[in-house]
């Protein structure tokens, strides 16, 4: 028998919020408030587990803006006590929906007067100066409006999930595709003619015109797996980067990262088996939105003279035919990539690696106490937010998960540099909240609401590129 005979387990658990929470990533709704008032679709945390040659590695992916540092570890120590597993050989993703609960504090350089001042606004429109630099302030968006009881359930949740999945294993063939999804991202980050780099979002402003828009990754890129003797789909990595927003008004959803997840689910199912887990993890996003492919007077727009409950149940009917529309194009993407795999590997070598990496913070900038931060990054270099960055390898295959929303530029850098081409790049892996969005330093010094609005500074995602390079060199 080969030693490096491969198996995978799978599960899932609901960790959907009780109606009421606070909805992060946009802050007001549709409904004039951040308060959720009924459940769209359920939120999950899905597990997939790979077993070989005598090492194990865990995927999580969780329906939510992010995880802390602190939650992760959790995470990681909960699953390893119950399954053996090694805490870092369990990697954390959120999808990053925007109608998921607030989880944890967001730290940010803007003043909470340039947050008031800058924030969209309910009717979907924004200050024309979005974006534009203003003095560096340290605090945090969403203080206070975690539910921590349910954080504790999501966490044990989760815990479960892994274990589930570890005891699931069953022989196993993995393989790689990828394939182009057009009509779903975007870049939000444009250049206008008055000189700003601002958020497609922002009001039109008379005699200003769009000059040049930064770049996409086209590809979803899948790792799929399946049962040796039957081929029956067991679970797909969907890896595809933009924000996966839509913005349901009011709703728990896990937009169109569920969506897509689901309908992958549906099509790659066998007859006579259960569905496949679809794990969905965003790529570089951190500069890259489905905007300028959303219905935005459906679906963000108040009309003039319009009643607001009105306004937000016709807006909420735009949000599904809209989560149909997008989550099925990412979806279609998927499947095109699965239905191309030509190599399935049942046997092959495991390896996990995480390594620490510091990014610079802006001259100026402290984290705050409301900021969440676990004991290790507590030995971070002044000035200096200490962060992680980790790799699950199956065969010549790649997951490198990166913290915060790195731009697109950093993970193309991370593809030229070591060459890899069954990388899959997860964004907001095992951290988020202490840091935003990390940028090249042109970027910075271009400005913009993203490269505004993060703690980080110049230097941080070149930092996080020789991180991530180092890391996997070292495989």
């Amino acid at each position: 028998m080969d030693g490096r005979a491969l198996n995978a387990g799978t599960a899932q658990r609901v960790i959907t919020p009780p109606v009421g929470v606070s909805l992060s990533g946009w802050n007001p709704r549709a409904s004039g408030d951040i308060r959720s008032r009924y459940v769209h679709d359920d939120l999950y945390a899905k597990a997939l587990v790979l077993s070989a040659g005598g090492r194990s590695w865990a995927l999580v992916a969780v329906d939510l803006s992010g995880v802390d540092a602190v939650a992760t570890e959790k995470i990681r120590k909960g699953a390893a006590e119950r399954t053996g597993l090694s805490p870092g050989s369990i990697m954390v993703c959120a999808t990053h929906t925007h109608s998921g609960p607030a989880f944890c504090p967001v730290a940010t350089a803007y003043s909470p007067e340039d947050m008031a001042r800058l924030t969209i606004r309910g009717d979907g429109s924004a200050p024309a100066a979005m974006g534009r630099v203003s003095p560096v302030s340290s605090s945090a968006s969403w203080v206070g409006e975690t539910d921590l009881a349910w954080k504790s359930r999501f966490v044990a949740r989760t815990v479960d999930a892994v274990e589930e999945a570890h005891g699931a294993l069953r022989p196993a063939s993995v393989g790689f595709g990828e394939a182009v999804v057009e009509g779903v991202a975007s870049s939000r980050r444009v250049r206008m003619s008055d000189g700003s780099w601002g958020d497609p979002r922002r009001d039109p402003v008379e005699g200003v015109r769009v000059l040049s828009r930064t770049s996409i990754d086209p590809l979803v890129r899948v790792f799929a797996v399946r049962e040796q003797g039957t081929d029956a789909p067991l679970a797909a990595v969907i890896n595809y980067g933009t924000h996966p927003w839509i913005f349901c008004g009011s709703g728990l959803s896990a937009e169109i990262a569920g969506a897509a997840s689901d309908r992958v689910a549906n099509t790659w199912a066998c007859d006579g088996s259960e569905p496949p887990v679809v794990l969905y993890t965003s790529g570089p996003e951190g500069d890259v939105t489905p905007i300028w492919n959303v219905d935005i007077e459906g679906v963000w727009r108040t009309r003039p003279g319009e009643d607001p409950e009105a306004s937000l149940a016709r807006r909420e009917r735009g949000f599904d035919g809209e989560l149909a529309r997008l989550g099925g194009r990412v979806a279609d993407g998927a499947m095109a990539a699965v239905r191309g795999i030509v190599h399935w590997e049942e046997s092959t070598g495991l390896w996990s690696r995480r390594k620490e990496v510091a990014l610079p913070l802006k001259a100026g900038y402290r984290h705050v106490d409301d900021v969440i931060l676990a004991d290790w990054q507590q030995e971070a270099p002044e000035c200096h937010h200490l962060t992680e960055v980790q790799a699950l390898g199956a065969g010549e295959g790649v997951l490198l998960g990166l913290p915060g929303e790195p731009f697109v530029s950093l993970g193309t850098e991370i593809r030229v540099r070591t060459g890899s081409h069954r990388l899959l790049i997860a964004a907001l892996a095992n951290e988020f909240g202490a840091i935003s969005y990390i940028a090249e330093r042109e970027a910075f010094g271009q400005g913009g609401y993203e490269t505004a609005f993060t703690p980080v500074g110049p230097g941080s995602g070149e930092a996080l590129v020789d991180g991530a390079v180092a890391l996997l060199a070292a495989t």
